[in-house]
């Protein structure tokens, strides 16, 4: 990746890109509908809405109708992208999303915010902690994590042509751009954002920018060279990446989601079946709730901020 990623990008949230390429990509594909429930400004949805106002439906707060009406729209032909909060999402409308969705395979894409403690300051009941290990669960599910505002732009124009259901995590906290604008990106392969042969950080979302400042430090105090690999889909997972990974001795594994069923187990199902060995943690939110406060405090707290990979990553090369 170049050293200046396309600064309109900066400092955005992953919404707010998603907002504005569904409007785009609304005037390229007409069978694209967008479904929300009670969300459309949260959503970014306006422009949508203002644009294409009969492709574009607010069932309420009513997400299990909602994922049932985007099934039915899917059967008829139509692309349907749903929104809503990942938590309402993953479990409010589960039996939904299972049986009318994925069941059938039908092409929806679920778009779920609020992932991890990126919503702390809302507690846990708007907090997306087990949506990972849900989804995962599901057959026909394709699960992905965009570690950059650009990179929602390029999941929304890869969902276009790809197969079956696709549940999109989303952070609610603003990013700065890791990519260039014209980069390639492929649903189920892996990006290596900075290579290094000492170690790996394996992340997604909003971690993939702790991990790559944690490398540097790394490197600038230790003279050590941290491989940082965005993991954007977590299923299917890009295996080749992992088993490349731990042939550096070491993995970071990080994810702002219950440290339960999430990135690292996917990772570490991986290493297991591959029967590969090499130092290994885990780190994401703890299995228990935790009181309300801001995301960077949460990460801080629970060991995945930038300190927290650093000294993580650190404990592993002294071993």
């Amino acid at each position: 990746m170049s050293e200046k990623a396309y600064t309109y990008y900066d400092l955005m949230a992953a919404r707010d890109i998603a907002g504005d390429t569904m409007t785009r990509l609304g005037a390229e594909n007409d069978k694209i509908v967008a479904i929300n429930a009670d969300l459309m400004r949260s959503s970014r949805m306006q422009g949508f809405a203002a644009a294409y106002p009969e492709r574009t439906f607010n069932v309420g707060i009513a997400e299990q109708e909602m994922v049932s009406f985007s099934a039915g729209m899917a059967k008829e032909g139509f692309l349907p992208y749903c929104f809503t909060f990942g938590a309402f999402m993953s479990m409010r409308a589960c039996e939904q999303i299972r049986t009318d969705v994925c069941y059938n395979g039908l092409p929806v894409r679920f778009l779920g915010n609020n992932a991890g403690y990126s919503a702390g300051t809302m507690g846990a009941t708007h907090c997306a902690l087990e949506d990972v290990g849900i989804m995962c669960s599901i057959g026909n599910m394709t699960v992905v994590e965009p570690g950059d505002p650009l990179q929602i732009a390029k999941i929304l124009e890869a969902s276009l042509t790809w197969e079956g259901p696709i549940y999109i995590r989303m952070g609610r906290e603003s990013q700065t751009a890791i990519y260039d604008r014209d980069y390639k990106y492929e649903i189920g392969k892996a990006i290596t954002v900075m290579d290094g042969g000492d170690g790996a950080f394996i992340c997604s979302g909003s971690i993939v920018h702790l991990a790559l400042d944690a490398a540097k430090k790394l490197k600038a105090d230790l003279s050590v060279d941290i491989r940082v690999i965005d993991m954007h889909t977590i299923k299917p997972i890009d295996k080749a990446a992992v088993a490349s990974a731990a042939k550096t001795g070491r993995i970071v594994c990080a994810q702002d989601g219950n440290i339960q069923n999430g990135l690292g187990y996917q990772v570490a199902a991986v290493l297991m079946e591959s029967g590969l060995c090499c130092k290994f943690k885990m780190l994401g939110c703890p299995d228990h709730f935790v009181p309300i406060a801001t995301t960077e405090y949460l990460y801080g707290k629970n060991g995945y901020d930038v300190q927290g990979l650093y000294d993580n990553m650190k404990q592993l090369l002294l071993q």
